[in-house]
């Protein structure tokens, strides 16, 4: 875990404006020193100097970076997250220093299970050019550390299994029962790490929520549930955002949607499909037409039965190979 209570400062790139000058670092060194929240205990022996990093985020006057202490290629070296806004006007500090606050004032018990670890706000400046007049003023710069969890999601989220995506519901309820509501909640939103997830981005947030979310049960794989089985309207948004529910008027197969009328009960459809571990792409209609089929066998035989009467083919073979049948 990222320890700094032994530097007094932390010494971090930060890229300048335009286009970099030939054999000229793009990147420029500032000190930078912790604001908040106050800490008693900094030992004042060194500066932590951050050599290898990369670009996660770059724009005018923000920008995310992913840092290692240390060469990232030598084991043991940890990377963290720099998230830092430069010059501009005070909004972007402000909107820095108001997500420090969430994170360490109320998420602080969310912290490395459902929301990156914060390790603090820090603050620094330096001269746009050192040969200018001494009068200049110094240009900003403020960023909050936090716990590297990987990186965003990069598909929409129905393409999550849902066990992931039941989860990252849980973890959103969490943070309303911390009294707070993401504005804008995306795939941008969550980042992940192998199996793990984590809520970032808390610039924009609604306050003093009382969620009714009484935590737990989220229904997934469920019919849609009624905003008094999930309790706030807000989560019930997210849910739907997460494509964690089933429509009235339709089933799921393989995350596509078809019309409830022309196929077999979802459960009958979840035991069809059982055992497929993939198909070919031009297989789909196939695959599809084969469950419509029992359909209408539905009401005098088990789905298991209607699997030894009329063998599954297999759908994972290239349709050459897979030849010619009424499921085409």
């Amino acid at each position: 875990m990222l320890d700094l209570s032994r530097h007094h400062s932390v010494q971090i790139p930060i890229p300048l404006w335009g286009n970099p000058l030939p054999d000229c670092d793009p990147f420029l060194a500032v000190d930078m020193h912790k604001n908040y929240p106050k800490d008693s205990s900094l030992q004042d022996l060194s500066s932590l100097k951050i050599r290898d990093f990369e670009e996660l985020q770059r724009e005018f006057t923000y920008g995310v970076l992913r840092a290692w202490v240390g060469p990232r290629d030598v084991h043991g070296s940890n990377s963290f997250i720099i998230k830092f806004a430069i010059a501009g006007s005070d909004k972007r500090h402000k909107a820095l220093r108001r997500e420090a606050a969430v994170y360490h004032e109320q998420l602080s018990s969310l912290q490395g299970k459902d929301i990156p670890k914060f390790f603090g706000y820090y603050e620094g400046s330096f001269l746009e050019d050192e040969d200018e007049d001494e009068d200049d003023s110094p240009v900003r710069v403020s960023c909050i550390f936090l716990e590297d969890c990987g990186d965003a999601v990069d598909c929409n989220f129905g393409d999550l299994p849902l066990a992931d995506r039941a989860e990252i519901m849980k973890k959103v309820g969490r943070v309303h029962q911390c009294g707070l509501i993401l504005d804008d909640f995306q795939e941008q939103n969550v980042v992940s790490k192998g199996s793990s997830y984590r809520l970032i981005d808390f610039q924009h947030v609604e306050t003093g929520h009382k969620c009714p979310w009484k935590g737990g049960r989220v229904y997934e794989g469920q019919v849609i549930p009624t905003f008094d089985q999930i309790g706030c309207p807000a989560l019930h948004n997210v849910g739907l955002e997460l494509q964690l529910w089933r429509s009235r008027l339709s089933v799921v197969i393989f995350g596509k949607t078809r019309p409830k009328r022309d196929f077999p009960t979802q459960k009958a459809i979840d035991i069809l499909c059982r055992g497929i571990g993939s198909f070919h792409f031009e297989n789909e209609k196939r695959l599809h037409n084969w469950i419509r089929n029992y359909k209408e066998f539905e009401a005098r035989m088990t789905p298991e039965e209607y699997m030894t009467k009329y063998p599954r083919p297999d759908f994972g073979l290239p349709p050459k190979q897979l030849g010619k049948d009424e499921y085409e």
